[in-house]
C-alpha cells in the first residue's frame, strides 16, 4: 500500500504540471490529484473519514498528465490529533451493497492510519465503516460532509485562479518550467467543536518552485497562501 504514503505525502507537499507564460493558467487543467467528496463520522475518541476521487495512476512530476485511477482513502485519527498506538487496525467498509477489507497502514507524516480502497464513489453512496483494535471498535455510517460545502470544487479553483494568477504567471514565465496540481481537502482539529474543512491546492514545477493555497469550504476566504 505504497501508494497510500505517497497520497499522504501530497498533503504536504505541494504539485503542479505544463503552462506556459504567455496564457492565463486554470489551475482546473493541470490537476493530477482532485477529492470529489469527503464523508465523515466520529464518536468520543475517534475520527474516521473516507476521501474519493482520481489521481494520476503513477506520479512521475514529469509536467505530463498520465492516466488517472480512482481512489478512496479510508482514515482513522485520535480526536485530539495524538498519535495512534501501534496496533493491528482492521477495517471493514460497505459502500452500497459492496465490502472491502483489511489492515490499515501507519502514515509516516502524521497521527493517522489510513488505506486506499482504490475505489471512488458517489455522492449520494451509503457508506458503513468498522474499525477493530485492541479493546475499541469504532463502528458507524459515514456522512457525506462535502455535500454542505458552500464553497465546491469548481468554485475553490476559481478563487486559487483568481488570487494566484500573476503568480502562476512568473512561476511559468520559463515555458520549459512545467506545473502540476494537486487538490485535496483539508480538516482544522484545533477546535473539536467546530468541524472545518478547507480546499487545500498545490502546485509543484519541474524546476522545484512550489505555491499553495488554503480556502474555507464556506466563506471561500483564504486562510492560507504560501509563494
Amino acid at each position: 500500500m505504497k501508494k497510500i504514503f505517497i497520497l499522504t505525502l501530497l498533503a504536504v507537499f505541494m504539485f503542479g504540471l505544463t503552462a506556459c507564460g504567455k496564457n492565463t493558467i486554470k489551475l482546473q487543467d493541470y490537476l493530477i490529484e482532485e477529492r470529489n467528496n469527503l464523508f465523515t463520522a466520529q464518536d468520543s475518541l475517534y475520527n474516521v473519514t473516507f476521501s474519493s476521487g482520481l489521481r494520476e495512476k503513477n506520479y512521475n512530476y514529469d509536467g505530463k498528465i498520465d492516466e488517472k485511477v480512482e481512489f478512496g482513502v479510508l482514515t482513522l485519527m485520535r480526536n485530539d490529533s495524538n498519535p495512534l498506538a501501534n496496533d493491528n487496525y482492521s477495517y471493514t467498509i460497505t459502500i452500497n451493497d459492496e465490502e472491502f477489507n483489511g489492515v490499515m497502514e501507519k502514515s509516516p507524516v502524521d497521527n493517522s492510519y489510513a488505506v486506499d480502497i482504490e475505489k471512488g464513489v458517489a455522492n449520494d453512496a451509503k457508506i458503513n465503516v468498522k474499525i477493530a483494535f485492541t479493546g475499541y471498535t469504532f463502528n458507524k455510517e459515514l456522512t457525506n460532509t462535502s455535500k454542505d460545502f458552500a464553497v465546491d470544487k469548481n468554485a475553490a479553483l476559481n478563487i486559487a485562479n483568481k488570487e494566484l494568477k500573476e503568480d502562476l504567471k512568473n512561476l511559468t514565465a520559463d515555458k520549459n518550467n512545467k506545473i502540476e496540481v494537486v487538490m485535496k481537502i483539508l480538516k482544522d482539529f484545533s477546535n473539536q467543536e467546530l468541524s472545518r474543512f478547507y480546499w487545500y491546492i498545490g502546485t509543484i514545477s519541474t524546476n522545484g518552485e512550489t505555491i499553495g493555497i488554503l480556502i474555507d469550504t464556506q466563506t471561500g476566504e483564504i486562510i492560507a497562501k504560501k509563494v
